[in-house]
């Protein structure tokens, strides 16, 4: 700072003393003003204007009126989530019961059958080793074989001949009388 016209630098200690304290605080109030300049800059740059503060501070209500309306559909459909597991859960064990019931079922079937088939196989093995053994008595019985003639038997008859018993009542008192029947003419 450059000392004012009139006053001397070497002049009375008190002027000389009073101006640099002058000088001191000017410089210190420069100093000032250009800090509170700065904090000012910050402070633009940082300002929020009281219509664009209202702005703001009414979206946020908004978007809280928003999260609550969200929050309770959450709630619903969480709920609902659990109902439905609940559900899932419940029809799991159920489907999980049938299943084990269906597979008893089946083995049962399965034994049934195999036994039926074990059935049928014994009486079809039984049946045919009953063919096998009239199998050549049948073939000279019908004359299957177009070159053999058909056996007669020793009493001369038909071979599809067949003697029945018949109780006859006399006046001597009832007897078993042997009746002979041929082919074709049932007796009574």
């Amino acid at each position: 700072m450059a000392t004012p016209e009139g006053w001397a630098q070497g002049g009375s200690g008190s002027v000389c003393l009073a101006f640099d304290q002058l000088r001191d605080v000017i410089e210190s109030q420069e100093e000032l003003i250009h800090q509170l300049r700065n904090v000012m800059v910050l402070q633009d740059e940082n300002f929020v204007s009281k219509e664009e503060f209202q702005a703001v501070e009414k979206q946020l209500v908004e978007e809280k009126a928003a999260h609550a309306k969200t929050k309770v559909l959450l709630a619903k459909e969480e709920e609902k989530l659990q109902f439905a597991l609940g559900e899932i859960e419940v029809l799991s064990k159920q489907l999980e019961k049938e299943k084990l019931a269906f597979e008893k079922a089946l083995s049962t079937v399965k034994s049934r059958a195999l036994q039926e088939s074990s059935k049928k196989d014994q009486l079809i093995t039984k049946c045919n080793g009953r063919r096998e053994a009239r199998v050549p008595s049948q073939v000279n019985i019908h004359g299957l074989f177009p070159n053999c003639p058909m056996p007669v038997s020793r009493a001369g008859f038909h071979p599809n001949f067949c003697p029945r018993l018949r109780i006859q009542a006399n006046p001597s008192g009832p007897h078993l009388r042997k009746c002979l029947q041929g082919p074709g003419r049932p007796r009574k």
